[in-house]
């Protein structure tokens, strides 16, 4: 094989193994973290930033002597630095947060930031050199080629990723097997370096640390690490999420892709949650449960001898491992769904008595969307005339904090907006009941008039007086409606993410700081052409979680699309830069400018066609297809501003290539992290996507104003 053509190799291989280890560690930081959005943001926010200062570092590489080497040993730390940093991430979690802490927001950043280092700052620095190398032997600027063929080899990497090596080998298996492609092509990368000892020691020395690699058992040393004190009896990753169950003193504790779900035997929380709403109408026949029936609560419903129970759960882990751990579904009362709960609640002709809300509380996009509006206009339309709906939040106690009463009230007043009496009723948990009849905090009384047997729900326990007083305590606490909680504008997310950090000391001072001193760093940076590339990517990074966050509210299943979605991107982006020569074949100034344009106009009727897809009723695949173009079409664009931005900068090789794909991976990372954490929160989707349009008209603007000078 010829030199160019090798180094072309490696450069498809660098592609497919970075898609690869993204998806994994995006995975892992998740579990680990106890992930959500936010994390998700800062993770991504830390791989562009690092990714990108590595491709800037590597505009050094022309001066470096021996460059055959230097690539050389940075293949080998690529190969090897994945696994090290997947292990490094179980032990950091372990030694540094106590088993059963949490992890505050500044400690997410810096172990992300940390932990990613050395892997993300190789990763482009490699990308750089192979750009500088393959343009120095052909005599021709290679960046948007070199950028097309890493971009190919991202889409391989994330078909054989999301449809083979994850469902069928796991994470480990995965990352030992992509050690060997790795150790392969720096095996044949070495046949063009002079020397005869160097092409005898590394094959020798990477059959050595792939034996060992393979000998170890990493999966069964980072469950021990993660659930200390326990017995995993299940762990398994679906299309849905990774379910974990653990044993612990015969209790069973149920995870799901890291968040703890629910536990067998703690009957307070099942008596309270199933009792609360079930007691408030005399006769409830027909019953839905949204996820956690395999907790205990479908024998508490039983005990009202429903004529039918209908539960559905989206992740069939969570159903298998229920059937085979905790409950019987045997019963022909309770009827099964693995779907997800808004598709079943569209999709039934049943109308139900009560409604009950099994979830976490909304710290995720996805579990925030049976929060919102407009799922209970949903719920009302499938509840019958005096029809109850339950579903809760953290306890409050006796002491209703200012964030905690921001959360609950986003809650009460986004019910009050559909139903016409809410009430909240404190346990252990905040329990919300609505309905358009009567509801009472009578509980005690009316289990005890009735006759249901209970053990905690019961006047031996509960006081009908001080749970109303309580109640009451509650309602005089909630502020003002400071406005209500939708699919496309998830304020209760937003406020529960705030709840969530007041747990732990942030000094938003430093934060703040810190987070203007990076983006003033890369605002210096950047000329008349690097700013269209960071607007550009700050574009394209955000319209892909919007695109994620569109996606799983309207299907709640993202876990599976996120893979499918990266690699589409990628395609677009190849695609894009192989093309952008036919688009522009006379381009100039003025195409750079009409890029930019083009982008922000996709970014302004973004929103409509994503708000159209949730209002109607269409195929499932009809609708796939459409997120699937319209992830297509913006890295289309960006791939095509990647490629005209590569004929327009007039440096060496090397600088073209460090400067545009840094400023392009900034932008990505600014745009992941601050539409992650304040615009889309803030704004909702329009006013989003609005100020992204504004964003790539003034850099055209910018452009064009330096252009004349």
């Amino acid at each position: 094989m010829k030199f160019k053509s090798k180094i072309r190799l490696s450069v498809i291989v660098l592609g497919f193994s970075s898609i690869f280890i993204q998806v994994i560690l995006l995975r892992e930081f998740l579990s680990v973290f106890y992930g959500n959005e936010l994390v998700m943001g800062i993770v991504l926010a830390n791989w562009m930033l690092l990714t990108g200062s590595g491709a800037y570092l590597g505009k050094f590489f022309p001066k470096l002597k021996k460059q055959f080497r230097v690539i050389l040993f940075f293949q080998i730390l690529f190969t090897v630095l994945p696994v090290i940093t997947i292990l490094s991430l179980d032990i950091w979690r372990t030694v540094l947060f106590p088993y059963g802490s949490m992890p505050g927001l500044m400690e997410i950043l810096w172990s992300s930031f940390l932990l990613q280092l050395p892997f993300c700052l190789v990763n482009g620095f490699l990308f750089t050199a192979y750009n500088s190398m393959l343009s120095e032997f052909t005599g021709k600027n290679k960046a948007s080629s070199v950028y097309a063929l890493e971009a190919f080899g991202s889409v391989l990497g994330g078909i054989v990723m999301n449809f083979i090596f994850l469902w069928i080998f796991g994470i480990f298996t995965s990352l030992q097997l992509l050690m060997i492609l790795n150790f392969l092509t720096i095996i044949l990368y070495i046949n063009s370096i002079p020397g005869k000892i160097i092409k005898i020691v590394i094959p020798v020395l990477a059959v050595i640390v792939v034996f060992i690699v393979l000998s170890l058992d990493l999966q069964g040393f980072t469950e021990k690490l993660l659930f200390r004190d326990q017995k995993v009896i299940f762990n398994r990753s679906t299309p849905y999420g990774t379910v974990v169950v653990t044993k612990n003193a015969g209790q069973l504790n149920y995870f799901e892709n890291g968040l703890p779900l629910f536990s067998s035997g703690n009957e307070i929380f099942n008596e309270e949650l199933v009792h609360f709403p079930m007691i408030q109408r005399a006769h409830p026949e027909k019953i839905l449960m949204i996820s956690g029936g395999i907790s205990g609560t479908l024998k508490e419903i039983k005990k009202y001898k429903p004529r039918r129970i209908d539960y559905a759960e989206l992740n069939p882990a969570l159903i298998e491992t229920g059937k085979k751990y905790s409950v019987s579904f045997d019963d022909p009362l309770i009827h099964v769904y693995n779907k997800d709960g808004r598709r079943f609640l569209s999709e039934t002709s049943e109308r139900y008595d009560v409604v009950i809300i099994n979830l976490p509380e909304p710290s995720t996009i996805q579990i925030n969307r049976y929060y919102t509006r407009e799922f209970f206009i949903k719920v009302k339309d499938k509840l019958s005339r005096d029809g109850v709906i339950s579903l809760s939040l953290p306890p409050t106690e006796d002491y209703v904090s200012s964030t905690a009463a921001k959360l609950n009230s986003s809650l009460f007043y986004t019910l009050n907006s559909v139903f016409k009496k809410v009430l909240i009723l404190p346990g252990q948990k905040n329990y919300f009941l609505a309905s358009d009849s009567e509801l009472t905090t009578g509980i005690a009384g009316l289990i005890d008039y009735r006759g249901i047997q209970t053990k905690y729900v019961n006047r031996y326990y509960l006081d009908d007086e001080l749970l109303k007083d309580r109640s009451s305590f509650i309602r005089q606490h909630l502020t003002k409606n400071d406005g209500i909680n939708e699919d496309f504008r998830p304020l209760t997310y937003f406020l529960q993410i705030n709840y969530w950090t007041t747990y732990f000391k942030i000094n938003y001072v430093i934060l703040f700081a810190l987070f203007l001193v990076v983006l003033i760093l890369i605002f210096l940076s950047l000329n008349k052409i690097s700013f269209g590339l960071f607007t550009g990517g700050f574009t394209a990074s955000s319209l892909e979680i919007l695109i994620l966050i569109a996606f799983q509210v309207i299907y709640g299943y993202v876990f599976r699309m996120a893979g499918i979605i990266i690699m589409l991107f990628m395609a677009g982006l190849a695609t894009g830069a192989f093309i952008w020569k036919r688009i522009y074949p006379r381009w100039s100034s003025k195409s750079y400018i009409h890029i930019q344009l083009t982008i922000g106009l996709f970014s302004m009727g973004f929103p409509f066609i994503i708000l159209f897809l949730n209002a109607v009723v269409l195929h499932e695949w009809f609708i796939h297809i459409i997120f699937y173009l319209l992830t297509l079409f913006i890295s289309l664009f960006i791939g095509i501003e990647y490629g005209l931005a590569s004929v327009i900068r007039q440096q060496n090789f090397a600088t073209i290539a460090a400067k545009n794909y840094s400023a392009d991976l900034f932008g990505s990372a600014m745009g992941a992290i601050i539409t992650t954490i304040l615009l889309f929160p803030l704004l909702g989707l329009i006013w989003t996507c609005f100020v992204l349009a504004l964003l790539n008209v003034i850099s055209a603007l910018f452009f064009h104003l330096l252009e004349k000078e």
